[in-house]
Formats: C-alpha cells, structure tokens, sequence
C-alpha cells in the first residue's frame, strides 16, 4: 500500500514536472505579451498627451455667486500652464491654476445666464514634456429665474373681498407662459428658499399669517406665531434655510408687547421652527425700522427704530455689535463685505468685516435732481432713480442713471405717465429690475389694510450694462429683491 502511494505519488510528481515545463512555457508567452501591450499603452500614452476624463461644474452657482470654479479633470499629472493656454468663449474674467487634479479655472465674477460657454486649454502637458494635447469642454448656464407677485385688481367702485385671487408667478422673460405657482385671497409679500416660498398672507384688517408653500406638490405649512398681529419686511438667508421679519402684535401699545419686533426661525428638512425674538445689544428683543441678511451669511444688519445700526446673530453664536448709527441701510455691494449706508451728514461704504467706512462718490447732478433708491452692482457702479423736479410745469420725470466713479448715465427712462417703484438687480447683477406703475395718476391703490400697493404694477427687466429692456413681468416684489435689505 505504501508503495502503491509512493509509485502514486512519484507519478504525480513526473506528471508534476511536465506540467510545470508547459506552464512556465505560457508563462513566458504571457510576459512578452504584457510587456507588449504596456508597452504600446505607454506609446499611447506618450504619442497623445493628457485627456480630459470629465468636468466639474455647477451651472447654477456660476450665475449666481462670485469665486464660482470649473474642474477639468484629465487622466494624468499635468504641467503648470498660465492663462495665456486659457481660452473661455464668450468672454470672462479667470484665474487658473493646475493641479494632480487636473486645471480648475476660478470666475471672480458670476457669469452671465442663458449663456453657451467653451473652454479650450492649449498646449498642456505632463511635468516630463512630452506631446501637447488640446483639451476643451463646454456647459450651459441657466436662464434667468425668479417670482413675481400680481395682486388681483378690484374693478372701479367693487368690492376688495371679491377681487380676483392674488397670485406668485414664475419669471418668464422668454415670452413663454407665466406659470401660477401659488395662489391666495391676500398675498402681502413672499420670499423664496430654494423650492419653498415663504408667503405672507393678509386678512381683511390687515392682520398676517405665515405659509410656506412646496412649488413641487403646492403643500403647505402654517408657521405658528406667538399670537396675531402684522407682519412686514419678510426676508430670507436662502443658504442657511433661515427666515426673518418684524412682527406687530394685535393689542399694540401692550407694555411689554411686540412692535416692530424682529423675529427668526429655521426651515428644518422643509418645516419650520418656532419663530423665536432675535436678541439686540443688550440682549432684550429688537424693534427694528429696517433690517436685512447680510448676502451668504445669517447674520442680521438692523438699523433700529432709534437709529442704531447693530450686527446681530440670530443663532446666538456670536456677540451682538454696535456698528454706529445709520438713517438708511441702501445697499451691498455684490462680491463684498460692504455695504452702503446713508447718514445724516453723508453717504459712506461700511466693511462688516472691519468696522471701517469710506465715503460713497456721489455723482455731481442738477439741483433739481431728488435722489431715490440707490443699489449696488459692483464696488464701482451702481443704480439710483432720480426724480428731476420741473417748477415751472409743475411735473416730476423719473429715471434710472447708472453712476459710475462719480460720472453718471441713463440706464432707464419709464413711459410718460408712469412712475418708478424700486429698484433691485439680478442676484449676478447682470439685470436690473425696475417696478413700474403706468398710468399713475388713474391706477389707485389696491385697498390692502398693510403694505398697499397702486393697481396693474410691472416689472422692466435693464440689462445694466446697456440699459436695454429685455422683458416685462406684470406684478411686483421680485424674488431677486428678497433679502436686499431694501424696502420695496
């Protein structure tokens, strides 16, 4: 038996040794083979250069922010290149910088909407040289999207309880259809945070109530307040899915009671908080005469109803601060840490971040000119309206000038008859919205208890670089103004 296993196993062995001859035979085949084929994948490689393996973008931010990036990632380490390899189309202002992630090229500057944009990187190559490749990529950016509100208009001498329904309405520039997103008895005002609206409905006597509204199903959600009473200046921090406004209790002059308090609260997973008082300097509740989120942040500038103008956290995370005093919170300045605030004896540029001022250029005009609202679309341009007052006809005519480094131009002159509203840009400041009132003198308002309106408002959407009018909106209180701090 043992022999048997012995014979058995030196036979297996013999047949062992065999098989090993012919594997180390395919072995051998099976290496030059490989190093064949690595080899021609490293000719490949070195006779074609760096390829693009995708791009990363977010088309939406690039429209809508400042500092926004678009990654070319490419399939191996590449050289340094300077922007003279760079080539965007149309036009834009970039840095680039290169990377083992490929070439991320920086906007310092939102782009422009509804626009076809094209990258093309010339000449890049791997850190050793060899072969150059062309790498190019291409994205769209989205057109230009907002809300507007239309009030139902009461014919001449009916009643306002049977008016036509108040409506929000999709920005359609286009000339496509304008579509109802949301529709109530009394809308006062409404904000926007990405697919909720915050609505601000009015009773009959003017008293306010909080809904927020899914544009995706039209679901609705009653914010609780702390008891009845009007509400105004709604705002929101879009990013940081907070909401703000003054609150006046029913039973005013109540000692102890809310007038023009500022309240917050947060939109968790689409439901809202408990609106919560947002504490002042001294940690007592906020009366405030305007107020606004600071762009990208939660963070509250207040001018109080004593003139006050104080930095405010409503998360309670940092401490109050005192920043001066103010008559007027006007505008940011898109891109910045500055805002321009209007002062008893002047106008100046604040820095939130430093606490430090600078005098606003103010254009030289004509006595005669009355200055109106002002916004800001770049550190070096801005928008007013000017009112030219005309003694002897005894008339007014209103326009927009565009000012710049002190020198000024019109931007916007309404229709005869018409009067201009308010002003806000687009949130890339490539538009400038102007609410218009035509025919004025015969419109007459629409009756509402809080925050009335004249009848049959529209909007004029500027390019602000040309002045040129690219589409009529009918309503008002655009979504792009929401969270300016300006008072509409």
């Amino acid at each position: 038996m043992t022999t048997d296993r012995r014979s058995a196993g030196r036979g297996r062995s013999t047949r062992s040794d065999g098989d090993r001859s012919g594997f180390g035979r395919l072995v051998a085949i099976v290496l030059v083979a490989l190093v064949v084929i690595g080899g021609s994948a490293a000719v490949v490689g070195l006779t074609q250069g760096p390829k693009l393996v995708r791009t990363v973008v977010d088309p939406t931010g690039l429209v809508e922010s400042r500092g926004q990036r678009v990654v070319m990632a490419v399939n191996q380490p590449i050289a340094d290149l300077g922007a003279d390899r760079v080539s965007v189309e149309p036009a834009a202002d970039f840095d680039v910088s290169t990377g083992d992630g490929g070439i991320t090229l920086v906007f310092p500057e939102p782009l422009a909407y509804g626009t076809d944009y094209r990258i093309t990187v010339d000449g890049v190559t791997a850190p050793g040289g060899g072969p150059s490749a062309k790498l190019t990529t291409s994205f769209s950016t989205p057109p230009v999207e907002g809300y507007s509100l239309v009030r139902g208009e009461a014919k001449q001498g009916g009643s306002a309880a049977k008016k036509p329904e108040d409506r929000i309405m999709r920005l359609a520039l286009d000339g496509g259809e304008r579509q109802t997103v949301y529709r109530a008895a009394k809308i006062q005002e409404f904000a926007t945070i990405g697919d909720s609206l915050i609505v601000v409905e009015q009773d009959s006597g003017g008293l306010g109530r909080i809904v927020v509204v899914d544009t995706r199903d039209g679901a609705t959600q009653e914010v609780k307040l702390p008891m009845g009473g009007m509400i105004t200046s709604l705002q929101t921090a879009p990013a940081q899915s907070r909401v703000g406004f003054l609150f006046t209790e029913q039973s005013f002059g109540r000692d102890g009671g809310d007038n023009l308090t500022l309240y917050s609260f947060e939109l968790r997973s689409g439901k809202p908080t408990g609106p919560e008082r947002v504490g002042g300097i001294d940690g007592a509740a906020v009366e405030a005469a305007e107020w606004s989120f600071v762009p990208r942040t939660s963070s509250m500038l207040v001018r109080t109803v004593d003139n006050s103008l104080e930095l405010l956290d409503p998360a309670a995370t940092t401490a109050p601060v005192l920043l001066g005093r103010a008559a007027l919170i006007s505008s940011y300045i898109p891109g910045t840490t500055k805002v321009v605030i209007e002062q008893i004896d002047g106008v100046v540029v604040l820095d939130l971040a430093t606490g430090k001022s600078e005098p606003f250029v103010l254009p030289s005009v004509a006595p005669t000119e009355i200055p109106g609202q002002l916004v800001a679309l770049t550190e070096s341009l801005s928008a007013r309206i000017y009112a030219d007052y005309d003694r002897a006809a005894g008339t007014t005519q209103q326009r927009v000038l565009a000012i710049k480094d002190g020198a000024t131009a019109v931007l916007y002159t309404p229709e005869p008859g018409a009067v201009i509203w308010s002003l806000c840009a687009s949130p890339n400041a490539e538009y400038v919205a102007v609410v218009v009132v035509p025919d004025f003198a015969d419109a007459g308002f629409d009756g509402y208890a809080n925050a009335p309106m004249p009848n049959g408002p529209q909007i004029e959407v500027v390019e602000a670089r040309t002045g040129k009018v690219v589409g009529t909106q009918p309503g008002f209180d655009l979504s792009w103004c929401a969270g300016t701090g300006i008072a509409q």
